[in-house]
């Protein structure tokens, strides 16, 4: 292999693998506070929330869902923040959303959704639905940035 060959070859690894790098650094532990199909957020949301009186918001606005009075989960806004994903209004069943991973880069923080649909020729359940994931996390002071996650399952 010559030198001209041997640059290219590491121009095209660098390539590759530059998104890689942020997903190597840290995760930081999750805590599931709720999720499932049914919110009454119906929009589409990706926030963070740093304070309980915002979480307490929140929360009403989710807990609005039909038949829905679940108590709020409980968060130490001292150490930790919670990370809002909804996917808003869908006309059916079969649709989710979660949240993978949350890692800090040098620059933000970045938070990895995997948001899920039924196939085509699915058979679901036919009621409006509204898929949600929040979670609790340690706080963190860097910018959120967030990015759907890689099919693990290919």
């Amino acid at each position: 292999m010559n030198i001209i060959q041997s640059l290219l070859f590491c121009l095209i690894l660098l390539w590759l693998f530059q998104d890689v790098n942020p997903c190597l650094a840290e995760a930081l532990p999750i805590r599931s506070l709720a999720k499932g199909a049914f919110s009454g957020i119906k929009e589409a949301r990706r926030e963070v929330i740093k304070d309980a009186a915002q979480w307490e918001k929140v929360w009403k606005q989710h807990d609005t869902a039909a038949g829905s009075s679940d108590k709020i989960p409980a968060v130490d806004f001292s150490k930790e923040m919670v990370v809002v994903a909804t996917m808003g209004t869908r006309r059916t069943g079969g649709y989710s959303i979660e949240i993978r991973n949350v890692a800090p880069t040098d620059k933000t923080l970045r938070i990895s959704l995997k948001q899920t649909s039924p196939p085509p020729d699915a058979i679901t359940v036919q009621a409006l639905t509204a898929p949600f994931h929040f979670v609790a996390v340690p706080k963190s002071d860097l910018k959120p940035e967030f990015v759907e996650a890689p099919d693990l399952k290919k």
